[in-house]
């Protein structure tokens, strides 16, 4: 922490106090202004003097090691030196809640928080569900060092990073940012697809975080289309052919089903596991859920209806409640349901009944 609070309940910052002064603050009483708890003084050479719990504490905000405190200073003196009305490390009184900085835009209250460490999914959708609540606007910006690239364009994001996705506004493509306090980078990734329940592809940017602005964060980068067809012919054609590891379960249950249906990976149809926009929004990878509806309804009948189609998916799509920062919840039954409208494998009439085309199925 930069800040903490003394016995009066007036805050002490000391990021930016002349070293001189330190010796004389280690002597007072001080504590941390969320959970109350004593704490010291870290003011080594190298790293930026801040507080630090002790080690048997349980707040939510122990730990925070150096590359934290540098990144959430480098973000609020970002912010400052654009003109904008920031304060560091904000405690709402109301939330019982701490953030890291608090960006206050006309009549707008942004929370930002610059998360490095790994947290449960519940404390996230609580913390964000508690901003959005209060009228307060949450942007997370993780840390680089939570990034996993597998590609020029292309992340592993884990289940847990999944709530990190956000969507300022329903008409803009999904995102999720990354800052690196040692190269003083933002990384920008958004326009993304979900290929597998982890694996991405997407628009991937690093700027100079002197040389970007809060606005940018913002702007629409879309995927470029023909790049991206490249690269999904080449994964598809690809996928039939990787090994399966024993320990992975669900895999190999899922294979274990397509056999009883005398079925096989390469027997399936190029139409099962199409990218689809919305795909993060499946807790099973899209071969999954697609060949289900494969199976269930396009080999089994002629006629059927999308809420037939949801209910048969009801227990591989996440809760509402999982992707707080997504401004617009989509169907992602639906929208494969009416790419296979486009390709010609079913024909609809008003877009909830549905006709299987027998000459394609």
């Amino acid at each position: 922490m930069l800040q903490a609070v003394d016995d009066t309940g007036h805050s002490v910052t000391i990021w930016n106090m002349p070293r001189s002064e330190i010796p004389i603050i280690r002597q007072r009483a001080l504590y941390c202004p969320v959970c109350k708890e004593s704490v010291i003084v870290k003011a080594g050479l190298r790293n930026i003097p801040h507080f630090a719990h002790y080690r048997s504490s349980e707040c939510v905000h122990s730990g925070e090691g150096s590359y934290h405190e540098h990144g959430k200073l480098d973000l609020y003196l970002w912010l400052k030196h654009q003109g904008y009305q920031v304060k560091l490390e904000y405690y709402f009184s109301e939330l019982n809640q701490r953030a890291d900085m608090l960006l206050l835009i006309k009549d707008k209250r942004i929370a930002i928080e610059y998360q490095c460490a790994t947290i449960p999914i519940d404390q996230i959708v609580s913390r964000t569900k508690g901003y959005l609540e209060a009228g307060i606007l949450p942007v997370w910006i993780l840390g680089a060092t939570k990034m996993k690239r597998t590609g020029s364009n292309s992340l592993h994001i884990s289940t847990t990073d999944q709530s990190f996705l956000y969507q300022p506004h329903p008409s803009l493509p999904i995102r999720i940012f990354y800052y690196c306090s040692e190269t003083k980078r933002m990384i920008i990734y958004q326009d993304l697809l979900f290929l597998t329940n982890t694996k991405t592809a997407g628009t991937l940017q690093s700027f100079a975080l002197e040389r970007l602005s809060w606005k940018d964060l913002f702007r629409p980068r879309p995927l470029p289309r023909k790049w991206f067809t490249t690269y999904w012919q080449h994964y598809r054609k690809k996928w039939p052919h990787r090994p399966v590891s024993p320990y992975q379960k669900k895999e190999t249950e899922w294979r274990q089903w397509l056999y009883l249906r005398n079925l096989t990976v390469h027997s399936l149809p190029d139409y099962v596991y199409l990218p689809t926009r919305f795909q993060y929004l499946l807790t099973t990878p899209p071969w999954v859920w697609q060949s289900l509806l494969y199976v269930d309804l396009f080999q089994k009948k002629e006629r059927f209806t999308l809420p037939q189609a949801t209910s048969l998916l009801k227990h591989h799509i996440h809760p509402p409640a999982y992707f707080p920062l997504v401004s617009n919840r989509n169907d992602p039954v639906f929208e494969y349901l009416q790419l296979l409208v486009r390709i010609g494998i079913l024909k609809d009439n008003d877009q909830n009944h549905y006709a299987v085309n027998r000459t394609t199925v």
